[in-house]
């Protein structure tokens, strides 16, 4: 059994994510005291169902180091505020695919 604290930083997601899918009946819990507590399995479970691959972040540098050497070459530096939006954006439309909008 793993706190809600625990099974965000498993799940790569914010501890609230990890509330709101108590509250909506997602992820069973239990509680002891004024903690959640939920089975490691069904936290991956439903953070798998969500369709987005959790990124370490080693992953998530080398992407934005690989976007940084893609681009390079075109002028302008890109700050890293710029390389984050890019990977919001690729997100997004990774996320749309799935969706088959």
């Amino acid at each position: 059994m793993v706190d809600v604290q625990e099974a965000a930083r498993l799940v790569g997601r914010h501890p609230e994510t990890v509330r709101r899918w108590v509250w909506a009946g997602r992820l069973a819990a239990r509680r002891q005291g004024n903690r959640l507590l939920m089975a490691r399995a069904d936290v991956e479970a439903v953070a798998a169902s969500e369709g987005t691959p959790v990124m370490t972040l080693a992953a998530w540098a080398e992407r934005a180091r690989a976007l940084r050497e893609a681009v390079g070459g075109r002028g302008r530096a890109r700050s890293a505020a710029d390389l984050v939006l890019e990977d919001r954006r690729q997100r997004e439309r990774s996320l749309e695919a799935r969706a088959g909008r």
